[in-house]
Order: structure tokens, then C-alpha cells, then sequence
């Protein structure tokens, strides 16, 4: 029997696994095969683990990376039932359901029954009291620091941003900002999402060069980092908050907006500008 099934929906979320397995824990990433404890690295695998967990009364861990509060709704959230590894609730007509109030329903129903629930933050773990009404052991997650490191890379001019291309991800800021420089700053972004249209229209009407880019290499991605003259994270909300701290082990200088995540992981490491604020 395995120690440990550990659910992750993308490999960031195993970075920390070859480290525990060299303590002797043995780790599962795959399969159905027993486990003493499953480990729940994100909500989108949440109801698998649990079910695995069920199937094999396995301790169960669920780590918890934020609650957008705008996907929180108002009101009491929807009943909940696990039968047979498949969830039920009962539908709200009239409504889509990512508008509806009690989106967190499935998400609280797997937490409060599991052994331990797991944030990298204190913010986190306040929004989870508050929202969840669930204790929370604050358990700092890592980034991969053997592949960001400080390296000569050949600077370039401009800003640099990377994550999803998401609303409030903001990174409508960052071009409009290179837009108050004369010249223009170019920008880079880096990621994938519905917002792409948007911020290239939005380059356009202001003048700025700007470049969309997605799919890079882990090896592109680093140099990408290295060779920036300075890395935006213009995010109006961040649970974890990855891409500054890799920037940061890069050596590359990090402007980063002013809210809670920030402050509690980065401390005095970056430049601080106030949300809507351009100008700064």
C-alpha cells in the first residue's frame, strides 16, 4: 500500500512530490491502487479524491488555493450528496450556475469532511473561516527553484506578464501604463484565455507593441523571465500569487499590485503600485 494518492490537476502542483518521496513517502500520481492518505492539490480534482478516499478509507487532505469571491454568489449554498462517487444537487432553475449563489457547495461538502484542509496563505485561510466556516492549517506550498534562477540573459525593453488571460488578472493595466511612457513600451504577455481579443484590440487603440504568447517550453518560460526588464503582476485577486516569486528567484525586478497574497508572501521583495492607478 502506497502512503499517499496524490490528485493534482497540473504539475506545478507536484513540484513538491520527487522532495517527499526522497524522505522515504511513497506517492502515487496515478491509478487506483490504496493509499493510507489522498491528497486533494486543488479543487478541480476535489470530488475524485474524495471519492477515491471513500472507496478505500483513505485519510483524506484538501488543499485549498483561494475562493474568487466572485464566484461566491449570496445566500445559502446548495445541498449536496455523494452517491456512489457521483455527486448530486438539487438544480435552481431559471439561473446559470456559475451565477447562482452556492457555487462552493460541492467544494465545502468535500472540505468538511476531510482530515485537514491545507492553505498557502493567511488570507486564504481567513476567506475560508469566513466563506466555509472550516479551521485551516496554513501549509506553504514552493515554486520550482531549480529552473528559476538568476542567469545573464541579454535584457530587453519592456514589460513582461504572465498568467491566464483572465478579467481580473488585469492585464489591461500593463498596457495601458506602457502606454504613458514616450516611447511606448512594448509589452509580452504570456498565457492563455478568453481575454486575448480584448487586449490585443486594447494594444491597438493605444499604439502599444504588443505580444500574445502561449505554450512556451520550460525553457523559454525561464529565459522569458531572465531577459524581461521588468515583470507586472497587475492581478486584482491571487490566492498564491506564482509568477512574482519566480520572477523575483530570476533576479528580474517585480512590480506587483498592492493586496493582501502580495504583501504576505513577497514582503519588501517588489515594487508595490495601488490598484487603478496607472500613473504609478
Amino acid at each position: 500500500m502506497n502512503d499517499v494518492r496524490w490528485f493534482a490537476p497540473n504539475r506545478f502542483c507536484t513540484l513538491v512530490v520527487p522532495a517527499l518521496r526522497a524522505r522515504g513517502i511513497s506517492i502515487a500520481l496515478d491509478g487506483d491502487a490504496p493509499a493510507r492518505v489522498a491528497v486533494a492539490m486543488d479543487a478541480q480534482v476535489a470530488a475524485a479524491a474524495y471519492a477515491y478516499a471513500v472507496r478505500h478509507h483513505a485519510l483524506l487532505i484538501h488543499y485549498i488555493w483561494d475562493l474568487p469571491p466572485w464566484r461566491l454568489g449570496e445566500g445559502r449554498p446548495d445541498w449536496v450528496w455523494c452517491l456512489w462517487g457521483h455527486f448530486l444537487r438539487v438544480p435552481r432553475i431559471g439561473r446559470r450556475y456559475p451565477e447562482r449563489a452556492g457555487y462552493y457547495s460541492r467544494l465545502r461538502y468535500v472540505a468538511t469532511r476531510a482530515r485537514e484542509v491545507w492553505v498557502p496563505t493567511a488570507h486564504t485561510a481567513a476567506s475560508v473561516a469566513e466563506r466555509l466556516a472550516i479551521a485551516c492549517r496554513h501549509v506553504a506550498f514552493c515554486f520550482d527553484s531549480d529552473r528559476f534562477t538568476p542567469a545573464p540573459a541579454g535584457g530587453s525593453r519592456g514589460l513582461l506578464t504572465v498568467s491566464r488571460l483572465a478579467r481580473h488578472k488585469n492585464h489591461a493595466a500593463v498596457i495601458r501604463a506602457a502606454a504613458r511612457f514616450s516611447p511606448k513600451l512594448p509589452v509580452r504577455i504570456i498565457g492563455v484565455g478568453g481575454e486575448r481579443d480584448g487586449l490585443e484590440r486594447l494594444a491597438r487603440e493605444l499604439d502599444v507593441p504588443c505580444s500574445i504568447e502561449s505554450n512556451l517550453t520550460d525553457a523559454a518560460m525561464v529565459d522569458a523571465y531572465r531577459r524581461a526588464e521588468v515583470v507586472v503582476c497587475p492581478s486584482r485577486f491571487e490566492g498564491f500569487g506564482l509568477t512574482p516569486m519566480e520572477a523575483i528567484a530570476c533576479a528580474t525586478p517585480v512590480v506587483v499590485s498592492d493586496i493582501p497574497p502580495h504583501r504576505e508572501l513577497l514582503g519588501e521583495a517588489p515594487y508595490y503600485f495601488t490598484l487603478d492607478d496607472d500613473a504609478a
